[in-house]
């Protein structure tokens, strides 16, 4: 059992705190809830946060408007302090006393800007899972190779895309999107990130 905290920066109900919840906590419309946000974007049992081996875990309970982490859509989640939780109208700063950071004086992120996807990871990426059966181990690093491949299988064909022609209406219908150098930076960094992750897998002691 963890002992959870939350502060309400947006929507209806900002300016509440929620301290020192013991988990499992669940937020929603009803009563019921540790959590009861006012708000009818909020479904009667929206979400519900637990904690397994010291990592906060939320989990969206199939609500009618979803849940939020950053201002991305989340099934399920490893929280870490600073998070900020979208649900309805309503948003959560999150920070748990068993976390390995201290608290952190954070500034509310624009959640819904139209023109940018936010950062779904601020503080940077999240750690390899540890502790795995051998099993397990051989199923995430299947996971993160494929996707690693998949990556660099496209990034080989951006510099290699053909050029519309004016009459070929075939190849107008199908003329390739243009990446940014940031957008191609980007991706070459998230394969690297999983290429640390993959030697991290392999030699859980070792430096990455």
């Amino acid at each position: 059992m963890a002992s959870v905290g939350f502060q309400v920066i947006e929507g209806i109900e900002a300016g509440r705190i929620f301290r020192d919840l013991s988990t499992p906590v669940s937020i929603g419309r009803e009563e019921e809830n540790s959590i009861q946000l006012n708000d009818e974007r909020i479904s009667r049992f929206h979400a519900k946060i637990q904690d397994d081996s010291g990592r906060i875990i939320l989990t969206d309970l199939e609500s009618t408007n979803g849940t939020r982490v950053n201002g991305r859509p989340i099934r399920m989640r490893v929280l870490r302090p600073g998070d900020q939780i979208s649900v309805g109208r309503c948003v959560l700063v999150f920070n748990s006393t068993t976390a390995d950071k201290p608290e952190e004086s954070i500034e509310s992120r624009t959640l819904s800007d139209p023109d940018k996807f936010p950062p779904a990871f601020p503080q940077g990426a999240p750690p390899i899972p540890t502790n795995l059966a051998p099993v397990q181990t051989a199923e995430v690093s299947d996971v993160l190779d494929f996707v690693r491949t998949e990556i660099l299988t496209a990034l080989e064909g951006v510099s290699d895309l053909p050029k519309a022609s004016e009459d070929d209406e075939a190849t107008i219908s199908t003329e390739p999107i243009k990446l940014s150098r940031d957008a191609i930076h980007r991706l070459h960094n998230v394969s690297g990130q999983i290429a640390r992750y993959l030697k991290k897998l392999a030699d859980p002691d070792g430096d990455v």
